[in-house]
């Protein structure tokens, strides 16, 4: 009978304890479930914010592209207008147009000088470009030249893309323009730099935004052989390409200062 009754307690005593264990045991799986969700949750607010930045970003690099579309537009128009411009003023040659003796083309003033008057055609020697950086700028380094190696156009073949450098073919003035766009949170100063020297400063402030662009547009007078570049003006920084950064310019009126005088 004792035995009976000891066999009885042994078996109730490992029932208790298997259901002890099987409760220890699912409340070990319910805690690794709930680590599981936090976790998941954590990487869904985690993506959703990244998802929020990655938008910013488009929206803000689609509205510089739209602002330089609207600066290109508008350099496109300005070249339209001074080519019809300069079509007006040159005078076009004729038959029955009389032939001006010296004495008529070169009157006198009151003082007694004479004005020379030379005869020029504007712009005989046509120059205009316009190239786009299609790889990225990585770590640039001081002084280095952007290399704005895709060429849209280039009449006059003045500007080389192998090296980023526009070289004056004639001497007169000229207009440049430039727009650069820093990589993922970069800070950077760029220039303007004529035959080595600075010309103007700009800056992207892209370690705030994100991503960041500058332009400039500049009027310069070029003498014959003349050279005029964008150069990256910190150590170590990095601009972004993909058709972004651009790099353009025309000569606007050609010096006929040395041309030959009518009438000497």
């Amino acid at each position: 009978m004792d035995g009976v009754l000891f066999i009885i307690c042994v078996t109730i005593f490992r029932m208790a304890a298997a259901k002890t264990e099987n409760k220890s045991v699912l409340l070990k799986k319910i805690d690794a479930t709930e680590n599981l969700v936090r976790e998941l949750l954590v990487e869904v607010d985690k993506l959703k914010s990244e998802d929020k930045l990655q938008r910013s970003q488009i929206a803000h690099m689609e509205n510089q592209l739209r602002v330089q579309q609207q600066r290109s537009t508008h350099l496109e128009k300005l070249i339209r207008k001074f080519t019809a411009y300069t079509r007006r003023k040159t005078p076009l040659k004729t038959e029955n147009s009389p032939v001006l003796t010296p004495e008529k083309q070169s009157p006198q003033t009151k003082d007694g000088r004479s004005k020379n008057r030379i005869r020029r055609a504007e712009n005989e020697t046509p120059v205009a470009f316009f190239a786009k950086m299609g790889s990225h700028l990585d770590h640039a380094g001081i002084h280095q030249t952007f290399i704005f190696e895709i060429v849209v156009t280039n009449v006059g073949n003045a500007y080389n893309n192998h090296l980023g450098v526009f070289v004056a073919p004639v001497a007169g003035t000229y207009v440049f323009s430039t727009t650069l766009v820093s990589s993922y949170h970069v800070n950077a100063h760029a220039q303007f730099v004529k035959n080595g020297k600075a010309i103007t400063t700009m800056f992207v402030s892209g370690g705030e935004s994100g991503h960041d662009t500058t332009s400039q547009t500049i009027v310069l007078q070029l003498q014959k052989g003349d050279d005029v570049s964008v150069q990256n003006l910190d150590s170590d920084k990095s601009f972004y390409g993909s058709s972004h950064s651009t790099f353009s310019g025309f000569l606007l009126q050609e010096d006929y200062t040395s041309s030959v005088v009518v009438g000497k």
